[in-house]
């Protein structure tokens, strides 16, 4: 192998007499190198040098036009301080000055006139040897070099993913704390208003009236304790992934109406109008879907609606795509600004301490709605300004029969 590699060397020589040349070409033919130039003009090195690229230079000094001395200066900025480039000295001139002053200018070895043939065979397999260690070495550096480099990215990247992890575990830990603490706080108050008014209805001196006024506040306090579990329980089972849906023919205009129907009163109460917005399309429209789901995600979009409006319209229907329905809810409320918007359907996120906790509720409403819309294979969204109002919207799959409708219940 190594002979292979030296045979293959690029070697360039340099000397203003033709048969020291001839000698040395005849003498490297006779060795098996191929790759052998010359050239009788000193002028001439530097170009040979950037198109034959030498591994090494047999160099003469007494030369007319330049001498060995002036090439040896000129190429020492042209080769890399990271290279090897063997030069052999070949010279009549046997002073010790002359020597010296040639290995100090980038010579790396030195011979007199007349040359031993067989002294110079040795002594550039020498040099050609180093050089290939070099060149050995110098490889096996760059290699390292990429290494360490793909390394340094690795850790870096490493360094950025361990840091937004430790920022996503206490960002988490910061909402599930607030979380925990809204979970007592919607647990807490319906319960002692259910057992403060329970303590109440004991007194014997009670108007019937009075009785009622209690009574109705108990159930108003039930129901929102009732509702706040079903959320919670809602939640769990979309994300453990335990959840069954359970697909079925729908008349589609009879499920909106008895939405409507449940919103109408609530929102006559608060002052507000709820209005139906219906495509043209047949009362009869009969859709695969499962009713249940479809209004758990209907009624709290509405209701998150109807909460954060004081005033106005709240408007709701659909529109027919060729391969989905979009549900949409429209509100005139205070609207969502845009950084929210890019959370609120995330889990956890009605744990944090914006305006909403001015609000009664679970807030666990919108996550609840997309797990579901997710269920079903479809994709929610929001359009929001704040002051103005929000339009949200999800969208459900045209199914054509139960057979495409599997049960989702893992």
């Amino acid at each position: 192998m190594k002979e292979i590699l030296f045979q293959n060397a690029n070697i360039l020589i340099v000397d203003d007499q033709q048969p020291n040349v001839d000698l040395l070409e005849g003498f490297l033919e006779m060795e098996g190198y191929i790759h052998v130039r010359s050239t009788t003009d000193s002028r001439n090195v530097l170009q040979l040098f950037e198109t034959f690229a030498p591994d090494l230079i047999l160099l003469d000094l007494a030369m007319p036009y330049l001498s060995g001395f002036d090439i040896l200066n000129q190429l020492k900025p042209l080769i890399d301080n990271s290279t090897f480039l063997p030069i052999l000295v070949l010279s009549a001139n046997i002073t010790t000055e002359a020597k010296q002053r040639a290995l100090s200018e980038g010579a790396s070895d030195f011979l007199s006139k007349p040359f031993d043939l067989t002294e110079v065979g040795l002594r550039i397999r020498n040099l050609l040897y180093s050089r290939s260690l070099h060149l050995q070495l110098k490889n096996q550096n760059q290699l390292l070099e990429i290494k360490v480099k793909e390394r340094t990215l690795e850790l870096e990247k490493l360094a950025v993913d361990l840091l937004a992890s430790k920022e996503k575990a206490e960002a988490s830990d910061r909402l599930k704390t607030s979380f925990l603490q809204t979970i007592s706080h919607e647990i807490r108050t319906p319960m002692n208003g259910i057992l403060g008014f329970a303590s109440l209805l004991a007194d014997a001196e009670l108007s019937n009236s009075e009785k009622q006024e209690y009574i109705d506040l108990m159930k108003t306090s039930t129901d929102r304790l009732v509702n706040t579990i079903t959320d919670y329980v809602n939640i769990s089972l979309i994300y453990s992934s335990n959840i069954e849906v359970k697909y079925q023919p729908v008349r589609l205009m009879h499920l909106l109406y008895d939405v409507e129907k449940k919103f109408h009163k609530i929102c006559a109460q608060k002052g507000l109008t709820i209005e139906l917005s219906l495509p043209e399309q047949p009362l009869e429209l009969t859709v695969i879907t499962d009713p249940e789901l479809l209004k758990i995600v209907l009624s709290h979009i509405l209701g998150n609606a109807i909460k954060f409006t004081n005033a106005g319209t709240i408007t709701f229907g659909f529109l027919m795509n060729p391969q989905i329905i979009e549900f949409f809810v429209k509100d005139t409320g205070i609207g969502i600004n845009e950084e929210t918007q890019n959370q609120i359907f995330e889990k956890f996120m009605q744990g944090d301490g914006s305006s909403t906790r001015n609000f009664e509720g679970s807030g666990l409403g919108l996550s609840i709605c997309h797990g579901i819309v997710n269920l079903f294979g479809g994709e929610i969204r929001v359009d929001s300004t704040p002051g103005v109002g929000s339009t949200f919207f999800f969208t459900l799959p045209i199914r054509a029969d139960l057979s495409e409708s599997p049960s989702l219940k893992n």
